[in-house]
């Protein structure tokens, strides 16, 4: 609802309350209608609603277990301080709520309780049995004092049997100082785009980075990981922009456990100098790294490839979205590393094209064979993609 239409809503919502005290001489509050209260509790999100008219009287405590208003104030009635400390309260509800409610969607912040999995559990195999899609989004932010709430509870409590079962994966996004934690329906992602048959949906976990540029130091983004990995472990890495090879290195360094890692561009103005830390970081990539597909938006350079290469260089996966060079040269340039290369574990390629037509495959199999590139391959196209496999 917007705000003027809210305001006159609002409005005629007093008019009438005025209407009726002058009509029937009404004196208390206590008399108004249900119906002029459900009116007003449509200004407030659940929270308010019982942090306000919670504990007042008999009447109000009624209205806030009504149907009307039950999926609005339920889940902060479920973590509200004093029946937290007694459960057993929750069963005054179990004749009220809709149990054959199919989607449930939650927006929540200020009290870190609500990452509490196993309490999301038990609310609904107990109260919405029937419900086949669960989002939920809790927004972390630093207080005055540039401190995150204290999270006591145990790490990968959203990749259980019960999350994983229904395919309700978790996702982690930062911007800036803000973290956000959501749980939403699997969708089929770009690593599980050709094969999702045997997908491994306790190793879901994908951490979003966005608004890189607006950082002036990187020592808050690592701050921030730290703080996401006691709560979930991290499997997929997603960098919206470019970002430094600096950065990519520590990043990845932070997050042993990422199996696939997608990023925009890697820029192609920077003078990359390593360090003897991140030379030593990266040598340790060759035995330790378990990314083993990697996704870039743009390739601006030729040595791009080179870059991509040492930071995963136990990836078996490869795609490009758009080249800003020669596609074929470029190509040519790739397979020539990985035909000189015995170590290098590339065995697929993908590639987006703006149009796709029989001759452009033609030519990267001629190039393929007269140059030797690969043996044993199979390429073929799939919408606008070129896909490139061999043993």
């Amino acid at each position: 609802m917007d705000a003027l239409k809210r305001k006159l809503v609002f409005n005629e919502t007093l008019n009438e309350s005025r209407k009726i005290f002058q009509n029937q001489s009404i004196t208390s509050i206590e008399n108004l209608s249900n119906e002029i209260f459900y009116e007003i509790f449509d200004y407030f999100d659940g929270g308010e609603i019982v942090k306000i008219f919670s504990k007042l009287n008999s009447r109000f405590e009624q209205l806030l277990h009504s149907s009307l208003i039950l999926i609005k104030t339920h889940f902060y009635l479920f973590y509200y301080e004093e029946i937290m400390n007694k459960d057993h309260e929750l069963e005054i509800f179990s004749n009220k709520l809709c149990t054959n409610l199919k989607i449930l969607s939650i927006n929540c912040s200020q009290n870190i309780i609500f990452l509490d999995a196993h309490r999301w559990e038990q609310l609904i195999l107990h109260y919405y049995p029937q419900l086949e899609k669960f989002y939920l989004t809790y927004y972390d932010g630093i207080n005055n004092n540039n401190q995150y709430p204290i999270y006591t509870g145990p790490v990968n409590q959203f990749s259980s049997s019960f999350w994983i079962q229904r395919k309700w994966i978790f996702y982690v996004k930062i911007d800036n100082t803000n973290i956000k934690y959501s749980i939403y329906p699997y969708k089929k992602t770009w690593y599980n785009y050709i094969d999702d048959n045997n997908i491994e949906y306790s190793t879901s976990t994908s951490l979003i980075f966005t608004n890189l540029r607006t950082w002036s130091y990187d020592e808050m983004i690592f701050e921030q990981i730290k703080r996401v990995l006691t709560i979930t472990q991290i499997y997929h890495l997603i960098i919206i922009e470019e970002h430094s090879m600096h950065l990519a290195i520590q990043l990845i360094n932070l997050l042993p456990d990422l199996i696939t890692l997608k990023i925009h561009s890697l820029p192609s103005n920077e003078i990359t100098s390593f360090t003897f830390e991140e030379f030593g970081i990266v040598g340790s990539f060759k035995s330790l790294s378990k990314i083993a597909k990697v996704y870039i938006e743009e390739i601006n350079d030729i040595h791009d490839l080179d870059y991509i290469t040492l930071l995963c260089p136990r990836m078996k996966f490869f795609q490009v979205k758009r080249f800003n060079i020669n596609i074929q040269f470029c190509l040519r340039t790739l397979l020539k590393v990985i035909y000189n290369n015995d170590i290098c574990s590339i065995r697929s390629l993908c590639f987006d094209v703006p149009t796709m037509d029989d001759e452009i495959i033609q030519n990267f199999d001629t190039m393929i064979r007269s140059e030797k590139l690969l043996f044993n391959y199979t390429i073929k196209h799939v919408y606008n993609k070129i896909y490139l496999h061999w043993k």
